[in-house]
C-alpha cells in the first residue's frame, strides 16, 4: 500500500481474499480466475478476468478493476475511471470501495477536491467499521475540511481509529502526536467522546448527535 501522508492517504488492496463461498457460478470462477493470473504475475489477464466479474455487477470485481485503473496494474493508469469503479461498488455497499473513494475525493485525484464527498463516503465505511476511513474523518474535523474545525471530535476519531487499527498504515497515533495545542480538558473529552463512539453499534449515531448538540468555538475547542 502507499505510505500515508496529508497529499495521499493510502488506499486499499486487491480484493484477492474475498472469493466467499456463497458466490457461485461465473462471478466465483472469473474472480477466481483473476486472482489466479494476478498472483502468477499476469497482470493484463488478471485485468480482463476481473473486468468481465466486474460488469456482472459484483462488487469486489468492481473493487479490483477501480483499484487497477487507480495505481495502473495490468492497465493503463487512470484515475477518473478509477473514480466511476469505486462508485459503483461503494454504492453496493463494499466499504474498501467507500474508503479509497473517499480518499480520491480528498485528494482530487481523478476528479475535483469534493471534502463534502470524502466525508460521505468515509462515514459510511466508518459506520462498517474501517479504522483507517475514522482517522481520516477525524481529519477533516481537525483541519477543517469541509466541515467547521471541531478539534475535540477530531481527536476522537483518531484516537478511535488507532484502537481500531494498529497496523503500521495507521497514522492515526503520529497524527495525534503533531497536533499542536492539546490541552489536558481537550484529551479528556476527546477520550470520554472516543469511548462513546467506540461503543456504539452504528459510531454515526452518537457522532451525529453530538454535532447536533455541541457548538464549536471559533477557535476550533468544542466547549
Amino acid at each position: 500500500m502507499i505510505a500515508m501522508n496529508r497529499i495521499l492517504h493510502p488506499t486499499k488492496a486487491l480484493a484477492l481474499v474475498t472469493i466467499f463461498s456463497f458466490l457461485s457460478g461465473p462471478a466465483q470462477a472469473g474472480l477466481e480466475e483473476g486472482v489466479t493470473a494476478y498472483q502468477a504475475g499476469d497482470l493484463p489477464l488478471a485485468f480482463k478476468e476481473f473486468s468481465t466479474v466486474a460488469d456482472t455487477g459484483n462488487a469486489d470485481g468492481q473493487f479490483n478493476v477501480a483499484l487497477m485503473y487507480e495505481q495502473g496494474i495490468g492497465v493503463a493508469k487512470n484515475e477518473t475511471q478509477a473514480i466511476s469503479w469505486y462508485e459503483k461498488s461503494a454504492q453496493q455497499g463494499n466499504s474498501n470501495a467507500q474508503y479509497n473513494l473517499g480518499v480520491l475525493y480528498e485528494n482530487g485525484r481523478g476528479t475535483a477536491v469534493d471534502f463534502a464527498q470524502a466525508n460521505q463516503w468515509y462515514r459510511k465505511a466508518a459506520a462498517q467499521g474501517d479504522g483507517l476511513a475514522v482517522g481520516n474523518l477525524g481529519m477533516l474535523y481537525m483541519r477543517g475540511d469541509g466541515v467547521k474545525v471541531d478539534k475535540n471530535l477530531g481527536l476522537a476519531l483518531l484516537i478511535l481509529s488507532a484502537t481500531m487499527d494498529n497496523s503500521p498504515t495507521n497514522k492515526a497515533k503520529s497524527n495525534i502526536a503533531a497536533t499542536k495545542g492539546l490541552t489536558t480538558n481537550m484529551i479528556t473529552t476527546a477520550q470520554a467522546l472516543s469511548d462513546e463512539l467506540g461503543q456504539a453499534k452504528n459510531l454515526l449515531i452518537p457522532l451525529d448527535q453530538y454535532l447536533k448538540t455541541t457548538t464549536t468555538t471559533a477557535g476550533g475547542e468544542s466547549q
